[in-house]
């Protein structure tokens, strides 16, 4: 599963929605949509979200939570470090190499320390 649909298939379901009743709005397939809440399919399009957003008539607070999670919910990630330090090349291969390893408390702790130090480094 993915953050994104975990939240997705959350919101459809406390608002008593089927997933053909989203199918439709969205013009996609239900297979689609059911892919999408279960993490067979990654981030979905940017104007796709929207509409759900518009769909369910989400609050700001929870359209850019959705947003953040779609954001977060490639299930096909890849990263070029090319023109990154030689650091950043070995944290990549370091977290490719090692991330099955890792207890979901572990990965939860390390997304709060880089998101936190990404922040730090923001607001310099």
């Amino acid at each position: 599963m993915t953050p994104f649909g975990i939240k997705l298939k959350n919101i459809r379901t406390q608002r008593k929605k089927s997933l053909k009743d989203l199918s439709k709005v969205l013009k996609v397939s239900t297979a689609y949509v059911s892919m999408l809440e279960n993490g067979k399919r990654g981030k979905p399009a940017d104007g796709m979200i929207e509409l759900i957003c518009s769909y369910f008539n989400l609050s700001w607070e929870e359209a850019d939570e959705l947003k953040f999670l779609a954001k977060h919910s490639d299930i096909n990630t890849k990263m070029n470090s090319e023109k990154l330090s030689i650091n950043a090349t070995m944290l990549t291969n370091v977290l490719k190499n090692n991330i099955k390893w890792l207890a979901d408390e572990q990965l939860k702790q390390l997304i709060i320390t880089i998101q936190h130090m990404s922040k730090q480094n923001q607001e310099k």
